[in-house]
């Protein structure tokens, strides 16, 4: 499916879009089937959930790394690298030097480990090293593709408009319904049919909910990013973000180290007044005094 100029505008003005149907019968069918050789019976439980669970359902948390491109097979590789997807990217951020940072597989089920109600968040924190500036050079793009119907009762990502927080320093990454009950008030959850596809950016709220009776569902994250920037990647040192002692060593490492690992260095045009505002909000206890 070609993605029309009203998807790429909503997406502009709210963060993310939400675009039904957008792989071919084909491409579906040809995914679902590379699907049931990597996750066995997941496919018909998802169809049937009196069916008993999938064998090992409950197995202990696998590796990211255990579900990541390149798969087996053609079709996952090639929703990895759909033209539309790079073309969604490449417009927001304005030129088509892009790479892909991410292609994993997502599967779960009522009861499995990761059927939770996440907080609100934002992806950031262990995609870049430093803060998503409003600047769409630096833009990185998310997409989540459904490989199964998702139905209220079925988990659906819940999404809310950046309209409801643009102007804001976006720290911390993170609210409780308690903390912050508007950003629940005004999520959207994202009910679409198999082969849909939901787009977002590191500045949009989100959140993985609940299933409320048995079912599962299965996905495929992607995410693409601008090459210039060696902040950028899950694949890299950003995956790390999400860990208090790397914030601690970050916030303590001179500038010559941070920047051994990607991160901007003095002088670099990524720093902005906006841009340190975010910096120093993620970090309080790093000097920044060598960007200003």
């Amino acid at each position: 499916m070609t993605i029309n100029d009203k998807q790429l505008q909503h997406y502009r003005d709210h963060g993310y879009v939400i675009i039904e149907n957008f792989l071919t019968p084909t491409e579906l069918s040809k995914a679902r089937d590379e699907v049931e050789d990597f996750i066995p019976g997941w496919l018909d439980y998802t169809a049937n959930p009196r069916l008993p669970k999938p064998l090992n359902w409950d197995e202990t948390p696998r590796s990211r790394r255990q579900m990541r491109f390149p798969f087996k097979g053609e079709q996952l590789n090639a929703v990895t690298l759909h033209p539309e997807m790079r073309r969604l990217a490449s417009l927001m951020v304005g030129h088509d030097d892009l790479f892909c940072e991410q292609s994993d597989l997502t599967y779960k089920c009522k009861g499995h480990y990761a059927d939770q109600d996440q907080p609100m968040h934002l992806d950031y924190v262990n995609h870049t090293l430093v803060y998503p500036p409003k600047d769409p050079s630096y833009w990185q793009t998310a997409f989540l593709v459904y490989y199964t119907d998702v139905d209220l009762h079925q988990a659906p990502t819940a999404v809310c408009s950046w309209q409801h927080y643009h102007d804001e320093i976006l720290w911390p990454a993170a609210y409780t319904k308690e903390d912050r009950p508007g950003l629940y008030d005004a999520e959207v959850k994202v009910t679409v049919p198999a082969g849909s596809l939901l787009a977002y950016s590191m500045r949009t709220f989100h959140r993985g909910t609940r299933f409320l009776e048995e079912a599962a569902r299965v996905g495929h994250f992607i995410t693409y990013a601008p090459s210039a920037y060696r902040w950028l990647g899950i694949l890299g040192w950003p995956e790390q973000g999400v860990y208090k002692s790397f914030s601690e060593w970050m916030s303590r490492a001179t500038p010559a180290e941070r920047e051994l690992i990607g991160f901007p260095q003095p002088g670099d045009p990524y720093w902005t007044s906006e841009t340190l505002a975010g910096v120093a909000a993620r970090y309080p206890e790093m000097d920044l005094g060598p960007y200003t």
